[in-house]
């Protein structure tokens, strides 16, 4: 089976408060977690990640993890096979303690030649984007409108291509794109760059290039250049009297009401506030 055959079949569908069991146990359908609200530790294939807020974790049928944490983290949970071989089994397969498992327990795990996280599994921090189609298909699954299941089967498999493009996106190329553009503002984050210019200089959608920096620094291209633009605002009012509407043209903000809100955001305290609080600490 290719990921263009791939049609999912869904048997649970919830948006629900979880309570880690701290075992190890076996899943005989795929599974998709997306963390709303708390923190976890999931251990799956000699792997560990962390499960956190806006976070989204894939593994296929036939595997075998642990979820670990002292208290109750609230997420959205899939249980799907990724066709329809089995769509007589409607009721939803609960997760098999490991102890438990035997070798002739059923088991839909269908080989998608073409993508080998839907043959595994796979962890995506910093994932807000997943959120509304998975919202969407919340909602249709407990209105129980007509052909709700195949709507939802739909959206689920859009979902299944992007966490595809993601891994596909992780190639050598996009890192070294990410490198690229690190590198571009950290030498011109004074310069009046934007999103859509930095997209410009690698050839990526702006979107999907801000996402992918997400996933290698934490945070957006423009909280980057701020982040910069702050750090060395502060330096120039420690370090010298230059006034703070000139400071502010330098670090590349051409409103200075703009620049103290910044300002004040990031450090707590007005430009003003800081020189005066800590240039003669230095």
């Amino acid at each position: 089976m290719k990921l263009c055959d791939v049609n999912p079949f869904i048997r649970f569908v919830l948006s629900m408060d979880y309570t880690p069991s701290n075992i190890q146990v076996f899943v005989k359908d795929c599974r998709i977690f997306y963390v709303t609200k708390g923190n976890a530790d999931i251990y799956i294939e000699n792997k560990h990640y962390k499960l956190c807020p806006n976070s989204i974790f894939y593994c296929c049928g036939k595997s075998s993890y642990k979820i670990c944490g002292a208290e109750p983290f609230s997420l959205i949970s899939i249980n799907f096979d990724l066709n329809q071989s089995n769509n007589d089994k409607t009721q939803p397969f609960n997760p098999i303690p490991k102890t438990e498992f035997y070798d002739n327990t059923f088991c839909n795990s269908s080989i998608v030649s073409d993508s080998n996280f839907l043959n595994s599994h796979i962890f995506i921090p910093n994932s807000a984007e997943f959120y509304s189609p998975l919202k969407t298909i919340i909602d249709e699954w407990q209105l129980h409108n007509m052909y709700y299941r195949e709507k939802c089967s739909s959206i689920l498999k859009q979902l299944l291509i992007e966490m595809h493009r993601n891994e596909f996106g992780e190639s050598k190329n996009a890192a070294e794109s990410i490198e690229f553009v690190i590198s571009y503002i950290n030498s011109n984050f004074t310069k009046n760059i934007n999103n859509k210019d930095l997209a410009a200089l690698t050839g990526y959608h702006e979107y999907y290039l801000n996402r992918m920096f997400i996933r290698h620094m934490g945070v957006g291209m423009h909280k980057y250049i701020i982040k910069l633009r702050m750090n060395e605002a502060s330096l120039l009012i420690l370090n010298t009297d230059l006034p703070l509407g000139l400071i502010a043209e330098k670090v590349g903000f051409n409103n200075s009401t703009h620049f103290s809100s910044y300002f004040k955001k990031e450090f707590g305290i007005s430009p003003s506030e800081y020189r005066t609080k800590f240039k003669n600490m230095i």
